[in-house]
């Protein structure tokens, strides 16, 4: 397979970069991360919601305790096989973009640090969705030689909640097992 799209796309999202270099991505399910290597951490208290209210998704977890104005703090897992290769350096710069996209964002911390041996970016910030004051955390990398999959680490909780739920969001952030393969 040739590999997509090797130039900086500067503001373009990972969506943007994906149709643009004509490269779909194949959701990938909890087991199938799972025999992949990939898997994310449950804090006590959390639960993970069932899949099929969340189509496309690989694992979605809950901290039921928490629900404020109808919104429960969660963590999303995405995992997909992509259809051809990519440059990770490019797509992964375009994940800045995403977050940077969100309605009120203002960036608190940003890392390119690596996940283990894969290419990774991790962006942290406050936006507003539905009048409610969030606080998230993204976590992107591109993983695997001879496949290639894009994983997607999102946990959000609303910002007066950070105190109380700062060592459970370290936990699903600290706990992504991406393992060699």
């Amino acid at each position: 397979m040739s590999e997509a799209g090797t130039s900086a796309f500067g503001e373009m999202t990972v969506a943007q970069y994906l149709a643009a270099n004509s490269v779909e991505m194949a959701p990938v399910d909890r087991d199938g991360a799972e025999q992949l290597g990939i898997a994310a951490s449950t804090p006590a208290g959390w639960q993970a919601a069932p899949t099929d209210q969340f189509p496309g998704t690989t694992e979605v977890l809950v901290e039921p305790g928490m629900i404020e104005n109808g919104f429960a703090p969660n963590a999303v897992l995405l995992v997909g096989r992509l259809s051809a290769r990519v440059d990770p350096e490019a797509m992964l710069n375009c994940s800045f973009t995403d977050a940077r996209l969100l309605p009120g964002w203002s960036e608190l911390e940003v890392s390119f640090d690596d996940l283990g041996p894969w290419p990774s970016r991790f962006v942290r910030g406050t936006f507003v969705a539905d009048q409610l004051n969030l606080a998230v955390t993204t976590r992107y990398a591109v993983v695997g030689a001879d496949e290639q999959y894009l994983v997607q680490l999102t946990v959000t909780v609303a910002t007066d909640q950070m105190d109380k739920l700062a060592f459970d969001v370290a936990a699903i952030n600290d706990g992504l097992f991406v393992g060699g393969r």
